[in-house]
């Protein structure tokens, strides 16, 4: 690990609670100033992409071209685009893998001339965690200036007054114990970053706050907790975060949890134990009183009165939060996060659409190709003829290749993205959906093979390779999923005790799922069993109303809960095993 590293990383993250802090830290003119400078630059990229294309295409080849990947690729013969696409099939992450496995084995100059410091870890869509290298040029040269640039947006939508010398809630990343993370190269989720890397780095002034490091051991809820007393009294003016079931989360744990923080507040705890805080029973009294008044208890606008911002994602299955987000943020301004993961910078938001952002030329190299009107969720084949950025069209959806600095070359990210129109010579594109996979309501990404899997796990010798079974998303505050099984006597197990081994198979699979549920963003997994042969009946059914029967296809997952429906509507209650 470098110095610069060390040095950021030296104070000790694994605190006790009795050592917390009152938030400090506030929006400073610098910081501001940079965060809004990096979006004009932005803005001005939308209108003259070309030159930033043409040098973020040579950085990337300067970084592969004499490593073994270059080498193997015939890289060093490589001048233009066209030529790259020749020299470097699409690949997905199985074809990647052994390039990985050879830098967990130590092994350098393997994908790219800066050596990563860290590999960072992703579920990835099939639930299989994935190693994604992280060099320290592409955090210098790239990230950082992405995530000033959409802060900037944030800023600028608060109003420079307003921005400057209030408080932020940051709930899109934590700055986590390095000690917890690591191994012999260093792997850690995005989301729990233990550093930044140098002045270059996105550094924001909530770094060092204790509201903002992560406390090892600590549950998911003690940590919205801890957040919310560390930041009472503070001028608040933006939350952000990935997710918006998140910022739904914080609201409903402030209502459910409001006299013990008025109480913590008056005293000048923490769950009843010592803080540095002088009681505060002013602010104490003010909340009581709005939470009292109020037939849904305290509010977050109460506890935050200045409160002007929330950010997260909006698209896609997130969108179905924005009734919900209202409802606990009423009248207040929304944005959308960048579209952005442990794999790579699609998009930055420039303006004040509500879901979606201009590619973010900078960051990459971004190729797209239609999806087909048959789709059948297949990947991108390696030979596959792409479009660049210039060639495409409103209105369209598209599969997104991308190769950045960090080492992923003409990587199929398995994103879908829909171009929305333009912002200049760019087009603004929203996402739409993950090829191949069949429900997220919060990021948990479930696949039809994690549903099969863990149904099969669970059912141990029992399983029948003709066990008809299906998962049904179900929408709810927080939403869930319901797994439709048709029940026979050789399972040998009870209902209840069958719902919770899938559970549990599908937490093992699945680690964005297990994460989902920890945070209490899913509900636990219901069952409902019905008798051999319903599956059959439904089928036939929609055969007679007019489907044919070539595309008619079982699915171990459903996109909507209209099979639900189906049952309810079609008198299928006799069917089901109580």
């Amino acid at each position: 690990m470098n110095s610069q590293m060390l040095e950021l990383e030296s104070e000790d993250l694994e605190y006790a609670v009795d050592r917390q802090r009152m938030n400090t830290s506030s929006i400073t003119g610098r910081f501001l100033d940079r965060s809004l400078s990096e979006l004009e630059l932005r803005r001005q990229t939308c209108w003259a992409p070309q030159d930033v294309f043409h040098r973020t295409f040579l950085d990337i080849l300067g970084e592969a071209r004499e490593t073994y990947f270059g080498r193997k690729h015939g890289l060093a013969q490589v001048r233009t685009m066209a030529d790259w696409k020749k020299a470097t099939p699409i690949r997905c992450y199985p074809e990647y893998k052994p390039y990985i496995d050879k830098l967990v084995d130590g092994d350098t100059n393997v994908l790219t001339r800066s050596e990563p410091y860290a590999l960072l870890r992703t579920s990835g869509s099939t639930g299989v965690p994935k190693l994604i290298p992280t060099t320290r040029h592409w955090r210098d040269a790239y990230r950082g200036r992405a995530l000033y640039s959409q802060w900037g947006l944030y800023f600028e939508k608060l109003g420079r007054e307003r921005a400057l010398g209030a408080s932020v809630l940051d709930l899109s990343w934590e700055r986590a114990s390095l000690s917890a993370n690591l191994d012999s190269r260093h792997q850690y989720p995005i989301s729990q970053r233990p550093a930044a890397v140098s002045s270059g780095d996105w550094l924001p002034p909530w770094y060092h706050e204790s509201w903002f490091k992560g406390v090892e051991t600590e549950d998911y809820r003690d940590s919205l907790y801890r957040k919310l007393r560390l930041l009472a009294g503070s001028d608040v003016a933006a939350i952000v975060a990935l997710n918006p079931s998140k910022i739904i989360g914080l609201a409903e744990l402030l209502a459910e949890n409001a006299a013990e923080l008025i109480e913590d507040i008056a005293q000048g705890t923490l769950r009843g134990r010592s803080l540095v805080a002088e009681p505060n029973p002013e602010l104490a009294e003010r909340l009581a009183a709005a939470a009292a008044g109020s037939a849904k208890g305290l509010k977050l606008v109460d506890f935050w009165p200045g409160l002007g911002l929330t950010v997260s994602w909006n698209s896609a299955s997130a969108g179905l939060y924005r009734h919900w987000l209202e409802d606990v943020t009423p009248g207040i301004a929304k944005l959308p996060f960048s579209s952005t993961g442990t794999e790579g910078i699609i998009t930055i938001p420039v303006d004040e659409h509500p879901s979606a952002g201009p590619l973010a030329v900078d960051m990459g190299l971004y190729e797209f190709v239609p999806v087909p009107e048959s789709d059948d969720g297949s990947d991108v084949a390696p030979d596959a003829e792409t479009l660049n950025f210039d060639e495409l069209d409103v209105g369209a959806t598209y599969n997104v290749v991308i190769s950045q600095a960090s080492g992923l070359y003409r990587y199929d990210l398995g994103d879908r993205y829909r171009v929305v129109d333009m912002v200049g010579k760019l087009p603004r594109l929203e996402f739409a959906e993950r090829a191949g996979f069949g429900s997220s309501f919060t990021g948990e990404k479930l696949t039809e093979s994690d549903i099969h899997e863990a149904v099969r796990r669970a059912c141990g010798e029992s399983f029948s390779a003709r066990q008809l079974f299906t998962c049904v998303p179900v929408w709810g505050t927080p939403p869930g999923y319901t797994v439709v099984l048709e029940w026979t006597g050789e399972i040998g197990l009870s209902q209840q005790t069958m719902a919770e081994h899938i559970e549990d198979q599908l937490q093992k699979l699945n680690i964005e799922y297990a994460e989902k549920r920890r945070t209490h963003r899913l509900t636990a997994l219901e069952l409902l069993t019905v008798r051999p042969g319903t599956f059959a009946v439904l089928e036939e059914k929609r055969r007679l109303a007019g489907a044919s029967a070539s595309q008619l296809k079982h699915y171990w997952i459903q996109r909507n809960d209209d099979l639900l429906q189906r049952l309810q509507s079609a008198g299928m209650s006799s069917w089901v095993v109580s």
